[in-house]
């Protein structure tokens, strides 16, 4: 068995917090309460705290600790909008460099998302889900797209992780239990990947595009339409 380090435990740890609503938004994170909880000390946590603020899950207040993120309409509309913008462009780039390598890869992680999704396992398809969206970034062959698209995608998540109803179902132990349904991202995906496959820059531009539209649509626009 692989052992894992102070700050893996603490990540693992925090990110089940977000992932799971044992935090909320607004709520305030104290590198002294965490690193009891893990019994750690508080270098790896303050560690992992600067990473995750970097990542956009966590953001960091005038005041002593961190935060989790309140999604703020305009926040919401900028982070969505710049995912167009950043991922539309890699996308293109990705669909002319692509080697076959790469995209054999891509479809490996398509289908295990599906596998991961259907398991119930909300931590790793989240992560397989980042792997996908990150890994056209790298092929792409931008390292400065590729940085600033981990930052917007991971800030994009932690609102996504309470308005999506697969982070929304009541857990094992509730009288009511979750009842897999196909997501819609999964065809998006996978037309993404062969747009790609086919060197079709225009075509996995836009249909990139319309795939993190239509999850700001599906998710945000009936919610701030009531604000």
């Amino acid at each position: 068995m692989t052992k894992i380090s102070a700050e893996e435990k603490v990540y693992h740890y925090m990110f089940g917090l977000l992932i799971n609503h044992k935090l909320n938004p607004g709520d305030r994170l104290l590198e002294k309460n965490i690193a009891e909880e893990v019994k750690v000390s508080r270098t790896p946590v303050r560690n992992v705290i600067i990473k995750l603020v970097a990542d956009g899950l966590l953001e960091k207040t005038s005041k002593r600790g961190v935060i989790v993120p309140i999604p703020i309409r305009e926040d919401v509309e900028q982070i969505f909008f710049a995912r167009e913008v950043l991922e539309g462009k890699t996308a293109f780039l990705a669909a002319m460099k692509a080697t076959d390598d790469d995209i054999a890869f891509l479809r490996l992680l398509h289908k295990k998302e599906k596998d991961v999704y259907y398991s119930n396992d909300k931590k790793v398809y989240t992560e397989i889900n980042g792997q996908l969206h990150l890994s056209i970034a790298r092929i792409s062959g931008n390292k400065y797209f590729e940085r600033f698209i981990k930052q917007v995608f991971w800030r994009s998540q932690i609102f996504i992780f309470y308005f999506d109803r697969f982070y929304n179902y009541q857990n094992e132990n509730s009288q009511t239990y979750f009842i897999p349904y196909e997501r819609s991202s999964f065809k998006d995906h996978s037309d993404i990947i062969e747009a790609i496959a086919s060197h079709d820059a225009n075509s996995a531009k836009e249909r990139i595009k319309a795939h993190i539209r239509s999850t700001y649509n599906l998710l945000f626009k009936p919610w701030q339409n009531n604000l």
